[in-house]
């Protein structure tokens, strides 16, 4: 069965369980079907193209949809975030605020402007975009194609490393919210060691890297170096595949209509990774989603049905029947109350979660100021700034970005512990943690040091003070000891040479001592900044949290408390039937529970479908042109 028959049978699924909440007045059940209605086989996966400058992501993107979207210039790149999605119609957005002269931008000033699709090129690139009164943050275009139509979202980013250390920060954000990644580099050379860093920082990240190598048409010997990159990732442990494509033969390809040199291209197997695997598992994991859902409601749904038919089938024993529904129900009042289980389980999780995650990031930053003051007392700020402040920079935002990460691995544990008060099947999943590095946009490092080489004509005046206090006081010396006045003119000059000499070398060390303290004090600011900017917006993100599963799990404990209040009316009144409309009743009740049964049946019962499937299902979005359909 095809991925989008499977998507249909469990919206109708869906549909069928809002109509019977309706119908059974429990509007509160149908609220949450209905919402999932929309997410069945329309989920966002979030697929992050990083790389170093000029690489090939951005015609890497254009070749996937058969479109000239992102930008390709030898001259230029991609500077800010590029999300590709689809739409009916093509369109383009810029993401701006506006300029604050080095200040962060007031909250909320962010902006969703429409430009013209011809301009994309223009707000994309390093070149900036019309209006310089705007910061741009990003580009936002959606596409009719077939390979976005399942959900996919691409995200073309910066080099992460050739357009500087901004870039590599807004890469690092990108994958800390994305469902995978995909890594290029292109066939001219092995990995470097900033991209095996850079892997390793994305394998934390990302629960799904495939590595990329491009423009394996340009280079012969791109098999060689396949080979030894794939020897690279196998000695650090990297399980992570790597593609060969071409982005030019895949065009030419298109342009032919030509499926061998499609084929030769390398772009199929990447679809099928992507729609197979990607988007597959994504949709899959909706679709579970969406059955357990349904079979907890209809479970909710048949409970006083099936507690009225208890009590009309066995009167002797309807007491206790009503007994065992009565500490059902005491237990929902429980659930429901300021001291709840639930509730002292989420506030002290919240609290040593809080806790942990700001010890988490201040043992962070501490070991990058221990790194950074090793790094500093072994070399010379005015020779290692220029590298020492991106790597500063980036080493934070991987920080910030692991603790965030932290955070929500240490969240969700939290939601999981909450949830077994409630058996275990409403587990809120989907915690709004965003992107952490926004809040780094408006710290900068800001060197107060002179990182200037000292003239010549400094160095002949240090040199000539040091001579001057060398000849001066060997003069003095000599006139306290008798040194005959025919010896003075020889060894004077050479003595204050001697002086000058040692005196420039003083200053010297002097000098670098200076500016490796003052390095170390524009390092410490730029650290403490963070750490202030960070440390709220993580208090904030953690009640944000908190206040999520708060309402998520108050509403489950209203729904038991509502159903088991139905069980316990029912029950109730099913001990009061007369005999004769007993078996008019039973009837009703027998009709009602196969209707609810076989709706849960139906849902429980739900096929699942491979990502193999699923790349089969898709032939045509692998074939030429098939995804720029």
């Amino acid at each position: 069965m095809s991925t989008s028959a499977v998507n249909d049978d469990v919206r109708a699924c869906l549909e069928l369980g809002v109509q019977a909440a309706e119908a059974y007045k429990r509007p509160d059940l149908g609220d949450r079907l209905h919402h999932l209605v929309g997410q069945v086989g329309d989920p966002d996966v979030q697929v992050v193209v990083v790389g170093e400058f000029k690489q090939g992501k951005s015609s890497l993107i254009n070749a996937l949809v058969n479109a000239k979207i992102c930008p390709v210039d030898d001259d230029i790149a991609t500077a800010v975030p590029t999300v590709l999605r689809h739409g009916e119609e093509k369109q383009a957005w810029a993401v701006v605020s506006p300029v604050t002269d080095g200040a962060p931008p007031p909250e909320g000033s962010e902006e969703r402007r429409a430009i013209p699709f011809d301009q994309v090129p223009a707000y994309a690139t390093e070149l900036g975009g019309v209006d310089h009164t705007l910061h741009i943050k990003g580009v936002e275009i959606e596409l009719p194609r077939k390979l976005l139509s399942e959900g996919l979202v691409l995200v073309d980013t910066p080099g992460v490393g050739g357009l500087g250390s901004a870039h590599a920060t807004a890469a690092l954000g990108a994958l800390s919210v994305a469902d995978a990644a995909l890594f290029v580099s292109d066939a001219s050379q092995e990995y470097t060691r900033a991209e095996m860093d850079f892997l390793a920082q994305a394998q934390d990240l990302c629960s799904t890297v495939v590595c990329i190598m491009t423009k394996t048409d340009f280079y012969p010997a791109w098999r060689r170096v396949l080979e030894i990159n794939t020897g690279h990732l196998n000695r650090l442990g990297f399980n992570i595949p790597i593609l060969p494509v071409s982005s030019m033969l895949r065009a030419e390809a298109v342009r032919r209509n030509d499926r061998e040199l499609n084929r030769e291209s390398g772009f199929p197997e990447l679809v099928r990774s992507l729609t197979g695997e990607i988007v597959a598992g994504a949709n899959a994991r909706e679709r579970e989603r969406a059955k357990i859902t349904i079979v907890n409601v209809c479970d909710q749904l048949s409970g006083q049905f099936e507690a009225e038919l208890a009590a009309l089938n066995d009167p002797e024993r309807a007491n206790e029947l009503l007994e065992r529904l009565e500490e059902a129900k005491r237990k929902s009042d429980t659930l429901r109350s300021q001291v709840a289980k639930w509730s002292t389980t989420l506030n002290d999780g919240v609290g040593d979660l809080t806790s942990d995650i700001e010890f988490d990031f201040r043992q962070r930053m501490r070991s990058i100021t221990q790194e950074g003051d090793a790094a500093i007392e072994n070399s010379d700020p005015l020779d290692t700034w220029a590298e020492f402040e991106p790597w500063l920079v980036n080493r934070v935002s991987h920080e910030v970005v692991s603790n965030y990460r932290y955070m929500t691995e240490r969240a969700s544990a939290l939601s999981a512990d909450v949830g077994t008060h409630f058996g275990g099947d409403e587990l809120l999943e989907d915690l709004e943690i965003h992107n952490p590095t926004s809040v780094l946009e408006g710290v900068s490092v800001e060197p107060s040091m002179d990182l200037t080489e000292t003239t010549a004509g400094k160095k002949g005046l240090t040199v000539l003070k040091g001579s001057y206090s060398g000849m001066l006081m060997f003069g003095v010396l000599g006139g306290m000891v008798a040194v005959a006045a025919p010896v003075l003119p020889f060894v004077a000059p050479a003595v204050g040479a001697m002086m000058g000499r040692g005196a420039l070398k003083d200053e010297k060390v002097r000098q670098i001592a200076k500016r490796r303290a003052e390095a170390r004090n524009s390092m410490r600011r730029y650290c403490d900044e963070v750490s202030f900017q960070v440390t709220k917006d993580s208090r904030d993100t953690m009640r944000r949290v908190q206040r999520q599963l708060r309402d998520h799990y108050s509403t489950r404990a209203e729904e038991l408390h509502k159903s088991t209040t139905e069980n316990l009316k029912a029950a109730q009144e099913a001990a009061k039937v007369g005999v004769a409309e007993k078996a008019g009743r039973l009837r009703d009740i027998e009709a009602e529970l196969g209707r609810i049964r076989g709706l849960r049946t139906r849902a429980a019962e739900l096929p699942a479908i491979s990502p193999t499937a699923q790349a089969a299902a898709q032939p045509a979005a692998a074939a030429a042109g098939g995804s720029g359909a």
